[in-house]
C-alpha cells in the first residue's frame, strides 16, 4: 500500500492540504473523512476504475467494429448507445470520487502501475492500450437471472444456479469476425455478443449491491449522498441491460450443437384481455425484482436490491466476482494484494457516532 502511496492515512503534505481545503471551502464541501467514509470512498474509486477500464474496451468495439455492433443491436437496437452512455457514466464516477477525496485532503486512487493487459486485435480497437482487465476469457456469473425472480434472498442463505453457462468465453471479438447475419459462422460473433450482454447485467447488478452494502456504514451526511447517489445510478443500468438480454437468441454452431440456449420466453398475452398475466416467474419480461425476504423471515417480503450484506455484496466479495469472472487473468499478484487491501479497509468501515 505505501508503495503506491496508499499507507496510514492517505493525507496529502501540509501545503498541498491547506490549498485543498480552501478549494472544498469554495465548493462547499465541510469537514474530514472518518477513516471508514474514506475507505469506502478509496475502494469505490478502484472499482470505478476498473468498471471504466472494462467499459471502455466494450464501447470501443460496439461503435468502431461493425459485426460486433450489429451483433450487439440484436439484443437492443440501441445497444451500442447505451454502451457508450454506460462507459460515460462510470469514467464520471472515477473522476468525480477522485476529485472529491482530494478536496478532502486525501490522495486520489490510481491503478495506472497496473496497466499491463493487451487490447484486442479487431477492427475499432486501440490495439496498443493497456489494459486493467481482461475481457478473452470471461466466466460470466449469470446466476442474477434466477435470482432477481425469486422470492429468496443471498443475504438469508439462498443460492442460485446459472441461467447459462458462460464458461471461459470472450465478451470482445480478438479479431474480425463475420457479421450475425453470415449463414456459416455468424453464430460466433453473435455468441460474443450474447455474452456481453449478460456479462453488462452481472457487472452492474453487481455494483447496485456494494453501493447499498455500504450506506449503513457511511458517517458523513454528504458521502451518503454521493454513495446513494452513484449507487442508483449502477441499478438504472443494471435495470437497463437485464431486459435487453431477454433479446439474446438461442444459436448452435455448425454441427447442430446449442451453444447457447433458448431463454424462458413470455407467451403473449391473451387476446382479448382477460384481465390476466399468464407469464411465468422466471421469463424474460419478469425483469423488476420480485419481492423477497428482507431484514427478517417474520417481515413480509419486499422488493429490493439483493444481496446488500458485507459478506455476499461488499468490497471483498466484489473483488472475489470480478476474480472469478475471469477480469483478472494476467494481472500481478501485487495488483491483487492492492485490491484486497483497499477492500478490508471497506468492509471494516462503521458509521460513527458525532
Amino acid at each position: 500500500m505505501k508503495r503506491v502511496g496508499l499507507g496510514g492515512t492517505m493525507l496529502l503534505p501540509a501545503g498541498t492540504f491547506m490549498a485543498a481545503k480552501k478549494v472544498a471551502k469554495a465548493a462547499g464541501f465541510s469537514g474530514r473523512l472518518s477513516r471508514g467514509d474514506a475507505a469506502i470512498l478509496r475502494f469505490l474509486a478502484a472499482i470505478e476504475i476498473l468498471e471504466s477500464d472494462l467499459w471502455q474496451q466494450y464501447n470501443e468495439l460496439a461503435l468502431g467494429n461493425e459485426s460486433y455492433q450489429l451483433a450487439l443491436n440484436v439484443l437492443d437496437g440501441d445497444q451500442a448507445t447505451y454502451v457508450n452512455l454506460n462507459t460515460r457514466d462510470e469514467f464520471s464516477h472515477a473522476a468525480f470520487i477522485n476529485k472529491y477525496l482530494e478536496s478532502k485532503g486525501h490522495k486520489p486512487v490510481s491503478l495506472e502501475e497496473f496497466r499491463r493487459l493487451p487490447s484486442s486485435q479487431a477492427t475499432g480497437s486501440n490495439k496498443s492500450a493497456k489494459r486493467l482487465t481482461n475481457l478473452m476469457q470471461l466466466t460470466v456469473d449469470t446466476s442474477f437471472y434466477l435470482r432477481y425472480r425469486s422470492a429468496l434472498n443471498p443475504d438469508f442463505g439462498a443460492n442460485f444456479p446459472q441461467i447459462v453457462d458462460l464458461v471461459n468465453v470472450p465478451g470482445v471479438p480478438n479479431s474480425d469476425l463475420p457479421p450475425p447475419t453470415d449463414p456459416n459462422n455468424g453464430f460466433l460473433i453473435q455468441l460474443i455478443a450474447n455474452t456481453a450482454g449478460f456479462h453488462f447485467a452481472s457487472i452492474e447488478q453487481g455494483g447496485a449491491s456494494l453501493y447499498q452494502s455500504f450506506l449503513p456504514k457511511v458517517t458523513s451526511p454528504e458521502v451518503i449522498k454521493i454513495v446513494g447517489a452513484i449507487g442508483g445510478t449502477e441499478i438504472q443500468h443494471y435495470q437497463t441491460w437485464t431486459d435487453k438480454i431477454a433479446n439474446a437468441p438461442a444459436l448452435t454452431d455448425n454441427n447442430g450443437n446449442i451453444v447457447f440456449p433458448q431463454l424462458p420466453a413470455a407467451p403473449d398475452l391473451p387476446n382479448p384481455p382477460d384481465g390476466t398475466d399468464n407469464a411465468g416467474p422466471n421469463d424474460t419480461n419478469q425483469i423488476f425484482a420480485t419481492p423477497c425476504e428482507f431484514i427478517a423471515p417474520n417481515l413480509p417480503v419486499c422488493s429490493v436490491i439483493r444481496p446488500i450484506s458485507t459478506e455476499q455484496g461488499g468490497a471483498k466479495a466484489t473483488v472475489a466476482v470480478f476474480k472469478n469472472d475471469g477480469l483478472f487473468i494476467g494481472q500481478t499478484h501485487g495488483f491483487l494484494d492492492f485490491l484486497n487491501e483497499l477492500a478490508v479497509e471497506a468492509d471494516a468501515a462503521r458509521r460513527e457516532s458525532d
